[in-house]
């Protein structure tokens, strides 16, 4: 590098220096905090600026990071480091220069072998082992609960009954929720003895629900609110 071209690079340092400076002595005049600033210019080519309130702030330790530190850092880069310019960055400590950033961990080479013909990283096999599901829950909704049934229950049995011969004759849908896997099962095996519906059961976990469904729907006419289908007792 020639003596030229690094004098032009000084210029340029001590330009981007005194912006900073400027536009911090703003951001803590707009915040009505007086305080001294402190610059020096860091190996890699950064800015330091060391912030010295002349008032009591909450939570400041010379030197570490704090949010108050961290919002001033981040709005002095982005008024500072125009687009198009070289970005030049500008570390901003609050009680002394803050601690110096460490370099970036280096990421781990892909090993030829984990590459794809096409050039993509392939997947490790212990990935799909630890994202697919259980095996017991992947097979919970396959579960045939009818087979769940060993004996009549002489109070929910007639219900469900009458249930599944209301949707056959109504034509109209209907979902049962917050059932164990037994009622359902109950359930199912009622609506299989009705003729003129299908009964299934979808979902998992707590949304399973059971769905009753007419073999001939009947729309609900128009323009009317829709009425009880169970009789009220008296």
């Amino acid at each position: 590098m020639t003596d030229s071209q690094v004098a032009v690079a000084v210029q340029a340092v001590d330009e981007r220096r005194a912006q900073a400076v400027s536009v911090l002595e703003q951001l803590l005049r707009a915040m009505d905090v007086p305080a001294t600033l402190e610059t020096r210019d860091l190996p890699d080519g950064s800015i330091s600026i060391a912030v010295t309130p002349g008032v009591d702030l909450a939570g400041i330790a010379p030197g570490r990071r704090s949010p108050l530190g961290d919002a001033l850092q981040y709005l002095v880069n982005k008024l500072v480091n125009k687009p198009g310019q070289e970005r030049r960055w500008i570390a901003v400590g609050l009680g002394g220069h803050p601690e110096l950033r460490g370099p970036k961990p280096a990421r781990a080479p892909v090993a030829p072998a984990a590459l794809m013909s096409n050039g993509a990283a392939a997947v490790p096999p212990v990935m799909h082992a630890t994202s697919s599901r259980p095996a017991a829950v992947a097979r919970a909704s396959e579960v045939d609960e009818r087979t769940l049934v060993t004996d009549e229950d002489p109070a929910f049995d007639p219900a469900a009954r009458a249930l599944a011969e209301r949707c056959a004759s109504s034509g109209r849908v209907y979902a049962v929720v917050a059932l164990g896997a037994v009622e359902r099962g109950r359930l199912l095996k009622a609506a299989d003895a009705v003729p003129g519906l299908s009964a299934r059961a979808e979902g998992e976990g707590r949304l399973r629900r059971l769905v009753l469904t007419p073999d001939k729907l009947v729309p609900m006419p128009r323009q009317r609110l829709p009425v009880v289908d169970l009789p009220d007792e008296d």
